[in-house]
């Protein structure tokens, strides 16, 4: 059992932009599942690389309702999950004052991220087209839990 406290849907965003800044790892990645060398270059969208699962993992998570996308901006590494049950059906950013944070749509998301990074979210319609090809389509073809 983690000592860690898990982090609460219910905990506001923090806005402090003071507390918005990269924590350094050791090889500069940020742990899983945000790391994105656990996942496939899909495509690339406004600088955001689209990054999904392969092989084994992609069965396993879209068997069970964990499927989702990564959008991965290397050059200010900056990481988000789309919702699923790995994210209790939030969005998830990383890092956000050295650590995750968690948003319940689009919106919040951009404001979430709004003016710590340079990098912009690609456009809500943008977004929501890539998870509905690449997260609802991919597990209502496979019979999947769609999260």
């Amino acid at each position: 059992m983690s000592s860690r406290t898990p982090l609460a849907a219910e905990r506001p965003l923090r806005t402090d932009p003071a507390r918005f800044a990269a924590p350094e790892h050791e090889e500069g990645w940020p742990p899983p599942p945000h790391d994105p060398r656990e996942r496939e270059l899909a495509l690339v969208v406004e600088g955001w690389e689209v990054r999904v699962f392969g092989g084994r993992k992609f069965e396993y998570f879209v068997a069970r309702g964990f499927w989702h996308l990564q959008l991965w901006h290397p050059e200010a590494r900056v990481s988000v999950l789309t919702p699923s049950r790995l994210t209790r059906g939030l969005y998830e950013a990383y890092p956000i004052a050295n650590w995750k944070a968690q948003a319940p749509d689009y919106d919040r998301l951009v404001t979430l991220l709004g003016g710590l990074f340079a990098a912009k979210l690609p456009e809500r319609s943008a977004v929501l087209r890539l998870e509905r090809a690449f997260v609802a389509e991919v597990v209502r073809g496979s019979g999947g839990v769609l999260s």
